[in-house]
């Protein structure tokens, strides 16, 4: 059976990887100009560990795998919680010197990253383990209905979100001291925003990975800014260039059998090879 043969099995999964880069790719231009790309990830990291808490918490309760589970022990809640708890406390001024914000990033990284794997190795959620580990290392090949639902409606309130405050987003982005004195509130707007990547994450990862998560975070808006230096086509770049590694990359998975989420990742980091050397052939001339 060919790929378009094939397309009543992989129609969901590809609109999820197309919807999901998109969205990535647009807050991927805040996350690069603010530089907190180290953030995205822990966020990922943290939401993976959301899931991963879900099936342990589930354990407890004597819910067996596969059962219908309550909507307060649902994975996709846990990611929600775990991510927003992240985002907060980055957020919230340091009240001391000596521990700065990166290191509150660095902490939630690496402490999620060992709390998942202490997780995974529960006796537990063994017969779990399988799709926890999909989340953390990628698997956009079966995506459930349910996921892309709650992707959309992610989707839907972030972009609505950024519509009403693109503008304050982007003035705390460029320069927060100016903003402050002219009167935007710097430290909501970065609330704000850090709760809607952390609402974006938590759902892309559940649905594609937590490693297409971060590269689509990440590369393509990186990509980006080394192809152009105009705001918009930037942004358009970003939105643009991560769809294509998206759809490209679910493609050639399917049809060469290689890892979905991995392949999506190696073109994006392609992507921004080529930015690169282009703007190093710029600086020679």
């Amino acid at each position: 059976m060919s790929f378009w043969e094939a397309r009543f099995l992989w129609q969901e999964p590809m609109l999820a990887a197309l919807l999901g880069a998109a969205l990535l790719g647009y807050l991927g231009f805040f996350v690069v100009l603010r530089r907190i790309a180290f953030m995205s990830a822990a966020l990922s990291q943290l939401s993976g560990l959301g899931v991963a808490a879900s099936f342990l918490a589930g354990s407890f309760a004597g819910i067996a795998p596969h059962d219908e589970t309550p909507w307060w022990l649902s994975p996709t809640t846990f990611a929600f919680l775990f991510a927003y708890a992240g985002a907060a406390l980055v957020t919230l001024p340091s009240r001391s010197k000596r521990v700065s914000s990166e290191s509150m990033v660095a902490l939630g990284y690496l402490g999620a990253s060992a709390l998942v794997m202490v997780v995974l190795s529960s006796p537990r959620i063994a017969q779990e383990a399988h799709e926890v580990g999909d989340l953390l290392f990628g698997n956009a090949v079966v995506v459930k209905r349910e996921d892309l639902v709650q992707l959309a409606i992610a989707a839907a309130v972030t972009l609505s979100l950024h519509a009403l405050f693109f503008r304050s987003f982007l003035f705390a982005s460029f320069d927060p001291e100016t903003a402050r004195v002219s009167g935007v509130p710097v430290r909501r707007m970065d609330l704000l925003l850090h709760l809607t990547l952390a609402m974006s994450i938590a759902v892309a990862t559940r649905a594609l990975g937590a490693l297409p998560v971060f590269g689509f975070v990440v590369l393509p808006a990186g990509a980006a800014l080394l192809f152009s230096e105009r705001l918009h086509l930037v942004l358009a770049l970003s939105v643009g260039l991560s769809m294509l590694c998206a759809a490209l990359g679910y493609y050639l998975s399917w049809t060469l059998s290689l890892p979905t989420g991995s392949v999506m990742v190696a073109l994006a980091a392609g992507v921004f090879a080529l930015g690169g050397l282009k703007r190093g052939l710029e600086r020679l001339r």
